[in-house]
């Protein structure tokens, strides 16, 4: 099968991998094509666009196809930005490939049954077209070697296998692939049938394969020469001879092979070190709180960007897989489970990227942005090219997502107004849709020919937004519109006037789609709009166009009532808004205190301007673009653009009405002489006001352009994040939900910190005082759990002190479950002896820990252990806590307080002290409350009272300690393993020193709950 023969200097495929390794010196380009010479440059300054261009030319690529092209580094498998600037010197050794990078699956359109066919916008819909399809023949020839070097250099895998079947099938679709390229080549240099058979298969088949096949015995591989050669004698005489088949054929059914065989074929996958997508300022995907998993990220061309969660382990797998790929014999290793993709987003979502160092931020309309961190600064350019040169190709061809990585010939594109190399049928198409005046021009790149005439130019037409041309490919069909949905409604209150409009407040009940009757109904407060007499077909144009609208930052239009005429289904072509203004804008969250900035919506515009007086259209200046003034019909997307300059103007200035003071003839006069409005001090909002309120409609910026330069703004002057103590709440942001306890001083509440007031805040558990008088009792337990940091105690949240200390709050986490004493008579059956182990232990590791810091507990017991889950108890409580100082063994309590005596030591009950062991007798009490499940008939109250009798104040206390002297104990429980009540014992010690620790307490629990008697 491997054989050489005397045609083997006649080899053409994989030239790719003999090219020359060694750099002399300067920038070398090479190309796939084995009859091209590489391009170098042993000196001088050029971008990466530049080189393309001229590679481009030194193929024949028309300037159509060469933006799909860009320059790669094999070596450090970094693509680059088309403004990236190389600087040649003696010291330059660098090597480059022209490859194609932006790459759309089914780009030939054979595969219908798997995805949409990708072909160029087009006026004539329709495959067979002029100027639809994606590659011009140049392209695809070089395509087509390009592909085969990826594919028989490993350089693009084969995709992943299921079972040792999948194997053998990719392992024959690989042979296939084979004797295509061989048939191809034959054609291509005109070879007779006979030297078929002279090529060397080794050049057409993976690197894998190759290996996998040399490692099998004779017979095996004898077989597969002999099975090779039959098929290739029948692809030859049935397919290539028999349907005459041309390389133009065999190269599309090679690519399309490609993209069902290999791995992620066309596509670029990136690892980013940390990966966060944010909401509303809010994070909902976090790499950092899992350091167990990686993410990576997918860029595809017809399907946007999309991003996965790799577990460390399978990731370990597939890197020992790579690093031990020399060693495989076998074609495709076994899949470990297949990625789970997540679609981020589509590229017609995106507004702009921001890139700073080697963190890329994605921000798309929806107000969702991803942000990840990739390995360097270089890796981040390669990435927003990637996706900025998607975003071009699929969705605006004028238009850059980032500066950073923007063409420098785009740039100078959208200064001169021209088109870039747009076909004649759409040039023509723009001219007519502009009025095919005299003296109208288009300025277009020259795609092959010059002309050399004297023309009069009078009025350019430069690119407008998402303006389709064949430079925009159609990657899925057209989306149908949306239907309203069926509404009613109940009008309330009057709350004042618009511009021929009534205002009422209101409620509208939703019905559900998936109802057939009226039973399911949600209740919406709404604002309702009730025209006046007249202006219905204005006022039905502002409603379809908000009906089209669905989008956080916009105020959501429900639907419209029509009393006494047909229901009409109006369709319009572009969306205005015709009044954008700062009044327009309502604040739903002022953002000035809590993190995320203002939350805003822009309200409908009210009446159209076509139906206003010239009187009227006056008095909205500056607001109304000068263009609608005396033509309102002339109210375009661009009009827009100039209120949002002015708007912004008006941001600036702290909502300062412009022109405030001019009366309609100066206002008029205003536009008249081209007037601007004073520009704010920061240069960049000044020149972008500029930009929006130019007086020529067709150079004020795009809306994404405006977006993307606002974003670098806010990126330029960030301010740097003031530092707040994110433990000091505010009372106006806590909200009661219910009481969760009450004591003799103070009580313990729920409540819902809530400082956006979207009721998406966090669940607390609030304690405080009655009385002002036990404020410094609480400052001292606040001091104790701020400094405690362990898993098995409650965790410190911070205090509310808004009154200057007059009447502090404790704020705690919230641990719904409560605490043991409510949790296990609760939960009784479901819970066994080995999982009260589990609690008993996790006490004493949160005792200890609470011990090495110097403190004792004081009021140790199952009603202050809180259940976080069925699986962990916390600590909590410690009102009564106290430190004991290092040179100290015990803490003598000398205020009078409400003391849990049946829970302490008799060394407490006596002498007032407290020892860290005084602690461990507490435990054993709580012990005892859990082997009880906390029946109340066993409470330890109960139980002492019956063996020394009902008595007062501090009979009590003495006979208390009367029956602890003498040795009497709380009696071992019906449900307690004595195992377990040796351990209860040996925290009852009567004297401090002979009791156990709770590290001694930890090993033995460790040992019970490996025991199999328990």
């Amino acid at each position: 099968l491997l054989r050489s023969t005397d045609l083997q200097k006649n080899k053409q495929i994989n030239n790719c991998l003999v090219m020359a390794s060694v750099i002399l010196q300067g920038l070398e380009i090479h190309f796939y094509l084995p009859e091209t010479h590489q391009i170098i440059h042993l000196s001088g300054s050029f971008t990466a666009e530049e080189l393309c261009v001229e590679a481009a030319k030194k193929l024949g690529i028309s300037p159509l196809c060469s933006s799909l092209f860009a320059l790669y580094d094999e070596f450090s498998q970094i693509w680059y930005a088309p403004n990236h600037s190389f600087t040649i010197d003696e010291t330059t050794r660098l090597k480059l490939y022209y490859r194609m990078r932006f790459y759309f699956t089914n780009w030939h359109g054979t595969s219908l049954k798997t995805s949409h066919p990708v072909s160029r916008h087009s006026l004539k819909r329709g495959t067979g077209s002029t100027g639809t399809a994606v590659l011009d023949i140049v392209s695809l020839t070089y395509l087509y070697a390009q592909s085969q070097c990826d594919f028989q250099s490993d350089l693009a895998p084969l995709r992943s296998t299921r079972d040792e079947n999948d194997v053998q099938l990719i392992e024959n679709e690989c042979l296939g692939m084979a004797v295509m390229a061989i048939s191809h080549d034959a054609i291509e240099k005109n070879l007779p049938k006979e030297y078929l058979f002279g090529f060397e298969t080794l050049n057409y088949i993976p690197k894998v394969l190759y290996k996998s096949i040399s490692h099998r015995n004779i017979l095996t591989r004898l077989r597969i020469a002999n099975v090779f050669k039959v098929f290739l004698e029948e692809f030859t005489r049935n397919t290539v001879q028999g349907n005459k088949i041309k390389t133009h054929d065999l190269k599309v059914k090679y690519m399309s092979t490609l993209e069902t065989l290999t791995k992620h074929f066309g596509q670029e996958v990136f690892e980013p070190s940390s990966l966060f997508i944010h909401e509303n300022d809010q994070m909902i995907t976090d790499s950092s709180s899992a350091a167990d998993v990686h993410y990576k990220i997918l860029v595809s061309g017809t399907s946007g960007i999309h991003w996965c969660k790799v577990p460390t382990e399978v990731r370990r797998q597939k890197l020992k897989l790579k690093s031990n790929s020399k060693k495989r014999s076998k074609v495709a290793s076994h899949d470990a489970g297949e990625d789970r993709w997540t679609l981020f987003s589509d590229f017609n979502e995106i507004t702009h990227l921001l890139i700073k160092y080697s963190v890329v931020t994605i921000h798309k309309q929806d107000n969702k942005n991803m942000e990840l961190k990739l390995a360097s600064h270089e890796e981040a350019l390669s990435f927003g090219s990637l996706v900025d040169g998607y975003f071009r190709l699929t969705v605006d061809a004028h238009h850059f997502l980032c500066r950073d990585v923007a063409p420098v010939s785009l740039e100078k594109n959208l200064r001169e107004g021209c088109h870039g190399p747009i076909n004649t049928e759409y040039a023509i198409h723009k001219l007519k849709q502009e009025g095919y005046e005299e003296g109208m021009y288009l300025l277009v790149n020259v795609c092959k020919y010059v002309y050399h005439t004297s023309l009069r130019l009078e009025r350019g037409c430069p690119p407008q937004p998402k303006e389709q041309s064949n430079l925009v490919m159609m990657t899925r069909k057209d989306s149908a519109s949306n239907v309203l949905k069926l509404l009613f409604m109940k009008q309330e209150k009057h709350l004042g006037q618009g511009t021929c409009t009534n205002i009422y407040s209101g409620k509208l009940n939703l019905r559900n789609e998936d109802d057939d009757g009226y039973s399911g109904h949600e209740v919406v407060d709404v604002v309702l709009k009730v025209l006046a007499a007249g202006h219905i077909s204005a006022f039905l144009d502002t409603v379809s166009v908000m009906q089209k609208i669905s989008h956080k930052n916009m105020v959501l239009m429900y639907g419209v009532c029509m009393h006494s005429m047909d229901r009409k289904c109006l369709t319009f072509k572009k969306l205005v808004h015709g009044y954008v203004c700062a009044k327009n804008v309502l604040l739903k969250l002022d953002g000035l205190e809590v993190q995320g900035g203002p939350f805003i919506k822009l309200s409908d515009p009210g009446l159209s301007i076509a139906v206003l007086s010239q009187t009227e259209c006056i008095d909205r200046i500056p607001w109304i673009a000068p263009e609608c003034v005396k033509t309102p019909k002339a109210l375009s997307i661009a009009a827009d653009k100039w209120g949002f300059g002015t708007t912004l103007w008006e941001i600036c200035y702290n909502g300062e009405v412009p022109l405030r003071e001019k009366k309609l003839s100066e206002k008029e006069r205003f536009y008249d002489v081209c007037g601007t409005l004073v520009t704010p001090s920061i240069s960049e909002l000044a020149d972008l006001i500029s930009q929006c309120m130019n007086y020529d409609p067709r150079k004020r910026p795009f809306f994404r352009a405006i977006v993307r330069e606002l974003g670098h703004i806010k990126e330029q002057h960030a301010i740097p994040p003031q530092e707040t103590d994110p433990t000091d709440f505010k009372r106006r942001f806590l909200k009661k939900i219910r009481k969760l306890g009450e004591g003799n001083f103070g009580m313990v509440e729920l409540c819902l910190y809530d400082p956006k007031g979207d009721q998406t805040g966090e669940l607390v558990a609030v304690k405080s005082l009655k009385t002002e008088n036990e404020c410094s009792n609480l400052r001292r337990e606040i001091s104790t759990i701020r400094n405690l940091y362990h898993e098995n105690i409650v965790k410190y949240k911070g205090i509310c002190n808004d009154e200057g200390g007059a009447n502090i709050k404790l704020i705690m986490e919230y641990l719904p479950s409560g605490s043991l004493k409510e949790y296990l008579p609760r939960n009784k059956s479901n819970i066994d002896q080995k999982r009260l182990l589990h609690y008993a232990l996790q006490i004493c590791q949160g005792m200890e820990y609470l011990g090495s810091q110097n403190y004792i507990h004081r009021d140790l017991a199952a009603r202050n252990i809180l259940v976080e889950n069925e699986s962990l108890v916390k600590i909590g409580d410690f009102g009564l806590t106290k430190s004991i100082k290092d040179d100290k063994e015990y803490y003598k309590v000398t205020e009078e307080q409400d003391s849990p005596v049946y829970w302490y030591a008799p060394e407490c009950l006596i002498n007032r002290k407290f020892y860290k062991a005084s602690d461990v007798w507490s435990f054993g009490v709580t012990l005892y409350e859990i082997m009880t499940y906390c029946d109340r008939e066993n409470s330890p109250p109960r139980v002492f009272l019956k063996m020394i009798g009902r008595s007062q104040g501090q009979m009590t206390m003495a006979r208390l300690v009367e029956a602890l002297g003498k040795g009497w104990r709380m009696p071992r429980p019906d449900l307690c393993p004595e195992m377990v009540y040796t351990q209860i014992n040996s925290c009852w010690s009567h004297a401090p020193e002979d009791r156990v620790d709770f590290k001694g307490l930890i090993k033995e629990f460790e040992i019970l709950l490996t025991s199999e008697n328990i």
